[in-house]
């Protein structure tokens, strides 16, 4: 009986977890999270799931991003991707992104 559960219960997991962060996103709505620093983007769309500590927190289901290596274009394409509450638009992400590098450059 169990097994038959395990599909089912995988299903509700990913649809809470879906849920949770808000769903996918389009690019460019004006439900869009107002303009403003990275910093603020990042606090309102993204400080949900990730950190910038340096530590993974446990109820962050993100995990902490300050060590995340990667180049701006494959930090635009995984931010775009994420799911967050309000899409965002192309300027949003670009700034969300600059703020990470900013802050990765930082760490270094």
């Amino acid at each position: 009986m169990a097994r038959r559960l395990l599909p089912a219960l995988a299903v509700a997991c990913a649809a809470a977890a879906i849920a949770g962060c808000g769903g996918g996103q389009s690019h460019g709505s004006s439900r869009a999270p107002a303009g403003g620093s990275g910093r603020q983007l990042f606090a309102q769309a993204c400080g949900a799931c990730h950190t910038l500590s340096g530590h993974n927190d446990p109820r962050r289901q993100g995990g902490d991003l300050l060590g995340f290596r990667s180049t701006r274009p494959q930090m635009v394409q995984l931010a775009g991707e994420m799911p967050v509450r309000h899409p965002l638009s192309r300027s949003q992400l670009d700034a969300i992104v600059t703020f990470l590098m900013s802050v990765e450059a930082r760490g270094r």
